[in-house]
């Protein structure tokens, strides 16, 4: 989505929502990772300097986005990665396949702006409307 914004966000006391956009389901799950990663860090200050495999699968498009964000979240958490860039290679209903590309955490360099708990699943979802797909992520902070 060149020169549009590609998510929005919506505050409430304890979660975040995103609402984010894509012409394509693998542009909507790449916005999402563009998103979740511009909410947690300047992300222009991450550089992409290694490559990661990511696959990520559920049992329809709703869960597949609340677990594709959980995933992303968790090369944060359990690894300490920023992600800058991500390129899907698969997408299905239900299944996504791609690389995301990043590094990880420097103190000196990277700036954690909100610090993010959890995907709040029974809150996120992921249409497709007309020629638009359409997510909501709700995210406990």
């Amino acid at each position: 989505m060149t020169g549009e914004k590609r998510y929005r966000t919506l505050s409430r006391t304890s979660d975040l929502a995103l609402k984010i956009a894509g012409k394509t389901q693998a542009e909507l799950l790449e916005n999402s990772a563009y998103a979740l990663f511009d909410v947690l860090t300047d992300i222009e200050r991450v550089q992409a300097q290694e490559k990661l495999s990511l696959e990520v699968d559920g049992v329809d498009r709703h869960d597949l986005i609340a677990n594709w964000v959980r995933e992303l979240l968790y090369l944060f958490q359990g690894g300490g990665y920023l992600i800058k860039e991500c390129r899907l290679r698969e997408v299905r209903e239900s299944y996504a396949r791609g690389e995301v590309s990043g590094e990880k955490f420097d103190p000196d360099r990277h700036e954690i702006r909100r610090e993010i708990r959890s995907v709040i699943y029974d809150q996120t979802r992921m249409e497709k409307t007309g020629d638009l797909w359409t997510a909501q992520v709700v995210l406990e902070i």
